[in-house]
């Protein structure tokens, strides 16, 4: 029996930032992560970064030795554009995956439907017993830490888990934005799709069960929040020679005893069926008849 999940929540393609999972579920299971996100710094993003004008003046007097009487961290500026006239880089901020790590794993067997089938002839007569059902796979993602970023590309997720003693594997593609909680879900059909035949007797009942493997799945995904590039500085009396200096701003932001860095953390949580089979039971005796794995 090959089962197969495909879990498609919106398109993987356009993210920058990609987490992997593979392996054996409950087993050897493991988590890759590749990617950055990089802009240049907005509005919001300064403010996340403690990065207003007094603090970055104060950062540029303490590493440079001056009370500058301007800073830009990004185009345009006046003058014709400091960045581009003298080659600096404006304040970017890049958004990479640190690390992963599984924070849990469960499957339980359940009995996801029932049905009675009942001989009501004075003949033998062969019954499909053959049944499915309609289930819900979730995707759910939530942030226990973030911060006020500007990130216009989602994250993107692809796992493919195989499973110890059950033949095929689940594949989940989805997406989620940074900083914002969402739950999605798709329906799945697990169950027969031929016919899985009995013979009944002349007054026999049997009860078919269609049973199916729960999975879920935790993960955990901490992410790091940096700003790169150079400060652009006005002194309207020339400072050591100039009116104009590009300074680094983590060089700055270090000596205003700012950090230049921000952690976020994100939990996945998925939920998914697998493993689906039919159990026959004789409703006089309670015995099993059969079981067929689908």
């Amino acid at each position: 029996m090959v089962f197969k999940l495909l879990l498609l929540l919106p398109a993987l393609a356009i993210a920058k930032i990609e987490v992997e999972l593979s392996g054996i579920f409950e087993k050897d299971l493991h988590l890759a992560f590749s990617g950055e996100e990089i802009d240049v710094i907005s509005d919001r993003e300064r403010d996340s970064f403690k990065l207003n004008d007094r603090n970055v003046k104060t950062g540029v007097e303490a590493y440079f030795g001056g009370w500058p009487d301007d800073v830009y961290l990004r185009s345009p500026t006046p003058w014709g554009d400091l960045f581009k006239s003298y080659g600096w880089s404006e304040v970017r901020r890049t958004l990479v995956p640190k690390r992963g790590r599984i924070l849990s794993m469960t499957s339980e067997p359940q009995v996801v439907m029932q049905q009675i089938f009942e001989n009501n002839s004075s003949k033998p007569a062969t019954f499909n017993v053959g049944i499915s059902q309609s289930l819900q796979n979730t995707m759910s993602s939530s942030w226990s830490q973030s911060e006020d970023l500007t990130i216009h590309s989602e994250i993107g997720f692809d796992f493919v888990i195989d499973f110890a003693n059950i033949a095929g594997k689940t594949s989940m593609v989805f997406s989620s934005s940074y900083g914002s909680s969402s739950q999605k879900s798709q329906t799945v059909t697990v169950g027969s799709s031929s016919h899985v035949d009995v013979l009944l007797q002349p007054g026999q009942s049997v009860l078919a069960e269609l049973h199916a493997t729960r999975g879920s799945l935790k993960v955990e995904m901490e992410y790091e929040a940096s700003v790169s590039g150079d400060v652009a500085v006005n002194y309207n009396t020339p400072y050591k020679g100039h009116h104009f200096w590009g300074l680094s701003v983590e060089a700055v932001m270090s000596k205003a005893g700012m950090s230049d860095h921000l952690t976020s953390k994100q939990v996945i949580e998925v939920g998914f069926f697998t493993s689906s089979n039919v159990v026959v039971y004789d409703r006089k005796s309670n015995d099993r008849m059969m079981a067929i794995a689908l």
